[in-house]
């Protein structure tokens, strides 16, 4: 199959250019910053933020939304484990989760209903869901709730404008 076949060359061209900075990072990792982003195969964390391996834990769903236990303990692990001194959720321009939220009425699925919850904070529905996440993760999280208030990581919110690659970052008041 051709798309495996391309997959694979691809690997092997990552391979060489890595394979310095692979052995590097064999023993663990030691990120100071994680990221919860959408799925959305635009949204590269490590490529927006021009980071290299090892420098950002990312954790990515449709919509950046912290609902899911595997989500929330993934944070929690990069928190209470890797000792990150940033945690940031990071939304997008041209979300299509948040359109497919906006489109969907009756039968949408838990993703699309959590997103909708965050469409009263904010006109735009995307900077609407990020910043309800924003307020609600620590609240959904103890051991996140208490490294923010013990001072022991910073919180916030970003945007990622698609068409510009350009970041804004904002807290969640």
């Amino acid at each position: 199959m051709q798309i495996i076949k391309d997959l694979q060359e691809g690997n092997e061209r990552y391979i060489e250019k890595t394979k310095n900075e692979l052995k590097k990072h064999i023993d663990g990792q030691n990120p100071r910053i994680a990221v919860l982003t959408c799925s959305d195969s635009r949204v590269i964390p490590e490529f927006i933020f021009n980071k290299k391996i090892g420098e950002i834990f990312v954790v990515r769903v449709a919509g950046n939304i912290a609902l899911d236990t595997s989500v929330i303990s993934s944070l929690e692990y990069a928190v209470d484990h890797l000792k990150i001194d940033l945690l940031i959720i990071l939304a997008h321009s041209n979300c299509g989760a948040v359109k497919a939220a906006e489109e969907c009425n009756m039968n949408c699925g838990n993703l699309l209903k959590e997103i909708q919850k965050g469409f009263s904070y904010d006109n735009n529905h995307i900077i609407g869901n990020l910043r309800r996440q924003l307020e609600l993760l620590p609240k959904r999280s103890k051991i996140i709730n208490q490294a923010i208030k013990n001072k022991k990581i910073s919180f916030v919110g970003a945007f990622y404008n698609l068409d510009t690659g350009m970041v804004e970052f904002f807290n969640k008041k």
